[in-house]
C-alpha cells in the first residue's frame, strides 16, 4: 500500500500550520495523515529490525524514555523514538510525518517509544512490542479514570501483547497484579 499521498497532504500541512504558527502544529498533520492512511503507523512500527519497545505507565514515561534512548543510543544503534512525548497514536503518526520519507519509513534499527497508559492497549494489539516497560499506576496521578483497576487493565493488555520481556516496577502494588499470570518476567 502506498502512503505517499496522504504523507504528502501530511506534510504539506505541517508547512502550512508552521508557516501560520512557528514552532506549533504537530499534531494536526498526525490526525490528518490518520484518516488517509490508518496503518501506516502499524506497518512502520513493525518494521524495525530490532523491534519496539514500550515505556508507559501513569509517571515516568518521558524521563525513562529519554534515558533509555540515550543509553541504547550510546552503544551506537539508531534508535526511533517520540522526543516530543507524542504519545497517543495521533502523535506517532505525527512523529513519522516529521521524520520519515515520503513511503512511511523511518529511520532507526529499534523503537523506543514512550506511550500513554490510556492509549497503548489498543496499539499493541496490531503492533507487538518485543519489550515493554511498565513503570507504575498512581491514584493521583490518574485523572482521566475513575478507577486504577482501569488502567491496570490497559496495561495488562500491553503486556499480554508483549512478545520478549515485560519489565513491571515490583515497587507498585498494580504493577505487582499485572505481573500475575501474565507468564513472562
Amino acid at each position: 500500500m502506498s502512503f505517499l499521498p496522504a504523507l504528502l497532504i501530511g506534510r504539506l500541512v505541517r508547512f502550512l500550520v508552521r508557516l501560520v504558527r512557528p514552532g506549533g502544529g504537530s499534531a494536526l498533520p498526525g490526525l490528518i495523515v490518520s484518516k488517509f492512511a490508518p496503518s501506516l503507523v502499524y506497518k512502520t512500527l513493525n518494521s524495525f529490525k530490532q523491534g519496539l519497545v514500550v515505556i508507559t505507565g501513569t509517571a515516568g514515561k518521558s524521563t525513562t524514555t529519554k534515558m533509555a534512548v540515550a543509553i541504547v543510543r550510546a552503544h551506537g544503534v539508531d534508535v526511533f523514538t517520540n522526543p516530543s512525548t507524542a504519545n497517543i497514536e495521533q502523535g506517532f503518526f505525527s512523529t513519522i510525518v516529521k521524520t520519515g520519507d515520503l513511503f512511511g519509513r523511518v529511520p532507526g534499527d529499534i523503537a523506543i517509544l514512550e506511550m500513554d497508559e490510556g492509549h497503548a492497549a489498543a496499539l499493541v494489539t496490531k503492533v507487538k512490542p518485543r519489550i515493554s516497560v511498565i513503570l507504575n499506576v498512581f491514584d493521583d496521578q490518574i485523572d482521566r479514570f475513575v478507577d486504577p483497576a482501569l488502567v491496570r487493565d490497559k496495561l495488562k493488555v500491553v503486556a499480554e501483547h508483549t512478545n520478549d520481556l515485560v519489565i513491571l516496577n515490583a515497587d507498585d502494588q498494580n504493577c505487582r497484579i499485572i505481573g500475575q499470570g501474565i507468564g513472562k518476567s
